[in-house]
């Protein structure tokens, strides 16, 4: 049965019932950019207009999640707070609005809004909470949102904008595999960059047709040559630095490079005699704020390709570790240390997983 709240202006809205919620809950808390993670017992917080309470499954480990771990991400979170931008698991409560009575009860995958999901429990906009298909394992939902949908959004920017090939560099991770198995499914060429000859011959192994290594001496070459054949005017930079001079160099002219990450850990470096007479543009892109301006029947329509993608294999990720909420706080260094390993998920142990690690 529905509670009722009484407006101002006399109508009756009806909120759903607050369930029995334990009053405390374990979570990972930062004090500080770069400090130690601290295992702690905190409140269990308390859903707003238009917020949902999500009794958490897993959460992944990324790449913007050490970025955040160092201060280095676009969110100005006050310490201390609970790290984890992504996860999965069943709404449990929700506040006053037509979006949380929808969620109510159902699986998700789900992005922190002021509270990360390396916890037991999290509040989130009802707005950033993705149903779920009952059959999709809440392992691979945990990982549903911040690699698939921006996977899907960069093909999406190339086949709107005309674009017949693209580079992806950091290509070797889970995110590179997404971007390729998509591109070919468009008819997309995908001219894959990755650090080392190990790399490069699992990706060949795996069917890619373009892939480089960006430590040999003649990259530079083979990547415009690459670009030439294809007709190449779109490069995808997750790596920064010097890579994106070398990028701004490869494409065509009046190519187009957006940046969206930081593995260098450097200022880009661009020559702007190319940027003006190869008419070349460098622009950032994060998917939070590409996805915010959306239309609503724009983001249904593309979170039901993230879903599909997520169901086919297209935009599923490879786990090499799970690992109790209880015993994460070095996870993160573990997995800096080894990110072509695969994933590792941070497990509260409320639900089955569904998914075996490989490690």
């Amino acid at each position: 049965m529905l509670a009722r709240r009484v407006s101002g202006s006399g109508q009756k809205h009806e909120e759903p019932p607050m369930p029995d919620l334990p009053e405390t809950m374990q979570a990972l808390v930062l004090t500080a950019p770069r400090a130690a993670l601290e295992l702690r017992e905190v409140s269990v917080p308390k859903p707003g207009p238009g917020e949902v309470l999500v009794k958490l499954a897993a959460s992944p480990i990324n790449p913007s999640d050490l970025h955040f771990l160092d201060g280095e991400y676009g969110l100005a979170w006050p310490y201390p707070l609970i790290p984890g931008l992504e996860g999965s698991g069943q709404v449990v409560a929700a506040g006053p609005g037509i979006m949380g009575r929808y969620v109510l009860d159902k699986p998700v995958s789900c992005t922190a809004d002021t509270q990360g999901c390396w916890a037991e429990y999290m509040v989130t906009q009802a707005g950033l909470c993705l149903p779920l298909p009952a059959d999709l394992p809440l392992g691979l939902a945990a990982m549903g949102v911040v690699n698939p949908l921006t996977a899907v959004a960069f093909l999406q920017i190339a086949k709107q904008d005309g674009h017949r090939a693209l580079i992806s560099t950091a290509a070797g991770g889970a995110l590179g595999a997404m971007i390729r198995r998509l591109g070919e499914a468009q008819g997309v060429d995908v001219i894959n960059v990755v650090r080392g000859a190990q790399q490069v011959e699992r990706l060949k192994a795996e069917g890619a047709t373009y892939v480089l290594d960006q430590t040999d001496a003649d990259f530079d070459a083979e990547l415009a040559a690459a670009c030439k054949t294809t007709g190449c005017r779109l490069a995808l930079d997750a790596i920064g630095g010097v890579m994106t001079g070398r990028l701004v160099e490869a494409l065509r002219p009046r190519g187009e490079v957006l940046v969206y990450g930081a593995l260098e850990g450097a200022a880009s470096q661009i020559n702007p005699g190319t940027l003006l007479f190869r008419e070349i543009v460098v622009r950032g892109f994060w998917v939070s704020k590409w996805i915010a301006r959306k239309s609503l029947p724009q983001k249904m329509l593309i979170m039901r390709q993230v879903v599909k993608a997520l169901q086919d294999g297209a935009a599923q990720s490879h786990v090499a570790h799970i690992i109790d909420l209880a015993e994460a706080a070095t996870a993160p260094a573990a997995y800096a240390a080894d990110m072509s390993a695969g994933k590792t998920l941070i497990s509260t142990g409320a639900f089955p997983l569904g998914v075996e690690p490989s490690q």
